[in-house]
């Protein structure tokens, strides 16, 4: 499958880390979920609690973040609630809907003919053990404890996302079931996402102290010319973006520049935290396909806003872009933006719907309390 790493960076990876799940070996034939397609092994079912029990902890934490009296080590688990269910309760239930959400997923692929390329799961699942799993001996050794294998884990991390992106591109990728066409793609990625790009230069600098002070005033005129000077090379002169990073590398005598773009959907830009709200004000307010020079913080920004429905028209998918190609917006990106809630009520209903046998003896020789006392470390 064609840059499967990009894709799955773009949108499947918080499907994987949602739902991850797979199958490890305790003893042969030792199963938690199954159907008669596929069954999830006991590793996974404790790897899925595992992780369940760790989302419950942030619920807690965020739960109580007003609370200054409110200590997670010496919280009794046990003892509270999530959603109006006791927490070990909520655990056990988010711990099972993973598994079946896997089963679920390779229900339909099979129903649907979808073959996963297994040497490209397996290079991403490889990727993921090397930086978790075995980032230090500590954590093996609470992996094997755990009683989740190397295999498992590798396997539990990207399982369930790249099923989820190929049953997405069956239905909404090229030729899909549901394809959507151009216009509407472009359609919907001009009224719902936004394209910025800007310079940022600090006004202030480091006396020999080691204490931040102003610039001096020649400092600040310097630069302040050199901004109103970029932002006429885009607006008057139709220079790009690239023009003028390599002018103010000249100017400023750099060999980088302080720089950031992005494109994304608004609701995203809304809630992003790592610009601040007079920053994200300034770029909204800014008209598309200018450039503006303005203060904020004693920092001097360039910012410059695309006109989304020019650059609608770069959408395309990437099977269609040609191999040296990078200028161009992955169409099933976008597609899966507009989609994504229709496709996961579509896996939620399907999920519903499936019929499964559940090992009792494997659930209860693993259970939560289990789980939570390895975690602890007793």
């Amino acid at each position: 499958m064609k840059n499967i790493g990009k894709k799955i960076s773009a949108f499947a990876l918080a499907a994987v880390l949602a739902c991850a799940a797979a199958g490890c070996t305790i003893g042969p034939g030792k199963w938690s979920y199954k159907t008669d397609i596929s069954e999830i092994s006991a590793g996974s079912w404790i790897y899925n609690t595992y992780q369940s029990y760790n989302e419950a902890l942030d619920k807690i934490r965020e739960a109580n973040a007003d609370n200054e009296d409110f200590d997670i080590q010496l919280m009794d688990i046990k003892k509270e609630k999530i959603e109006d269910k006791n927490a070990v309760d909520w655990i056990f239930d988010e711990a099972k809907d993973k598994c079946i959400a896997l089963l679920t997923v390779e229900k339909l692929a099979q129903e649907k003919n979808i073959v996963i390329d297994e040497s490209q799961m397996k290079m991403t699942g490889d990727m993921y053990l090397q930086y978790y799993y075995n980032s230090s001996d500590e954590s093996k050794a609470f992996y094997e404890r755990l009683g989740v294998s190397e295999d498992s884990f590798s396997e539990s991390v990207v399982k369930y996302g790249f099923i989820y992106q190929e049953l997405a591109e069956k239905m909404y990728g090229k030729d899909g079931e549901k394809e959507v066409a151009d216009a509407d793609v472009q359609k919907y990625y001009a009224e719902n996402y936004m394209s910025y790009y800007y310079i940022a230069y600090s006004l202030k600098t480091t006396d020999e102290d080691g204490n931040s002070v102003d610039l001096d005033d020649e400092a600040k005129e310097k630069a302040t010319a050199d901004f109103n000077k970029y932002r006429n090379m885009i607006n008057n002169d139709k220079k790009t973006t690239a023009d003028v990073e390599t002018q103010y590398k000249t100017d400023f005598e750099a060999e980088s520049v302080p720089s950031s773009s992005n494109k994304l959907l608004k609701t995203d830009f809304d809630e992003s935290t790592t610009l601040s709200d007079d920053l994200k004000k300034a770029i909204k307010d800014n008209k598309a396909a200018q450039a503006v020079v303005t203060t904020i913080d004693d920092t001097l920004y360039l910012i410059y806003t695309d006109n989304m429905t020019e650059l609608a028209k770069k959408i395309k998918y990437s099977e269609d872009a040609a191999e040296d190609e990078t200028d161009y917006i992955d169409k099933f990106n976008v597609v899966f933006a507009m989609k994504k809630d229709e496709f996961e009520k579509y896996l939620e209903d399907e999920k519903s719907k499936l019929k499964y046998e559940t090992n009792d003896q494997c659930i209860s020789a693993y259970t939560v309390d289990r789980v939570i006392s390895i975690a602890k470390g007793n």
